[in-house]
C-alpha cells in the first residue's frame, strides 16, 4: 500500500473508484448485515436492506467531507442501518396490519452502540490483515503471527521457526507499519 494514498472515506466520493468501493463493501458488508439480523431481520431481508443501505452511502458519500467535530463516519453508516431498518419495520407493518412483533417495534432510538463499534474494529482490523498477509514472505507473516497475533514471546517463536530474535521483533515492527497504514487508509476515523 502506498502510504500517500487517500484515505478510504476521501476516495469514496468517486463512485467510479471500484477499489474503494470493493474496500468498502469487504469492510462494512458483513457488520451491516449482521447488524440487520441483530435488530431482529430474517436472511432475506436483512440482505435487502443491507443493500438499502449500501444505496444511501453511494448517494451520500458523493457530497461526503469528513469532519470528525460532526461525529464519526462508522455511527453515521450505524444510524442509516436503523433508519432503513425503521422503513423495512414500517413497510412490514403497513403490509402485516398490526403485527405485533416487527423489526420497527425493535428498533431504539440512536444511542450508542458499543456492539456496532466493536464489530466495525474488529472487521477493519481483519481485512487490513488480510490485505497485508500476501505482501510479506511467508516467514516474516509467521513471526508477525506468532508474536503480536499469537500473543507468544519472541524468543519461542524465533526457535520454533529457527531465526534469531532479532528477525522476529523486525517482521513485527515492520508488519504493524504496514498494518497500522492499512487500518488508517480503511478508517480514518478510528482512533
Amino acid at each position: 500500500m502506498d502510504d500517500t494514498r487517500p484515505s478510504l472515506l476521501v476516495r469514496l466520493r468517486d463512485p467510479r473508484d471500484s477499489g474503494a468501493w470493493g474496500a468498502f463493501v469487504d469492510v462494512y458488508g458483513p457488520v451491516v448485515y449482521a447488524a440487520c439480523r441483530r435488530l431482529g431481520l430474517r436472511h432475506e431481508d436483512a440482505e435487502d436492506v443491507t443493500q438499502r443501505v449500501f444505496a444511501r452511502a453511494v448517494n451520500g458519500l458523493r457530497e461526503f467531507t469528513y469532519d470528525k467535530t460532526r461525529g464519526r463516519f462508522r455511527d453515521w453508516i450505524g444510524t442509516v442501518i436503523r433508519n432503513e431498518v425503521y422503513r423495512f419495520g414500517r413497510g412490514t407493518k403497513n403490509r402485516e396490519q398490526g403485527q405485533a412483533d416487527s423489526a420497527l417495534d425493535r428498533v431504539a432510538a440512536p444511542v450508542a452502540d458499543d456492539t456496532w463499534d466493536v464489530a466495525v474494529r474488529e472487521r477493519v482490523l481483519q481485512v487490513a490483515l488480510d490485505r497485508c498477509r500476501p505482501t510479506f514472505e511467508s516467514e516474516t507473516w509467521a513471526a508477525f503471527e506468532g508474536v503480536w497475533l499469537g500473543g507468544r514471546p519472541a524468543v519461542e517463536v524465533a526457535k520454533s521457526l529457527g531465526i534469531p530474535i532479532d528477525k522476529v521483533y523486525v517482521a513485527k515492527s515492520r508488519v504493524l507499519k504496514k498494518l497500522t497504514a492499512e487500518v488508517a487508509a480503511l478508517s480514518e476515523d478510528l482512533p
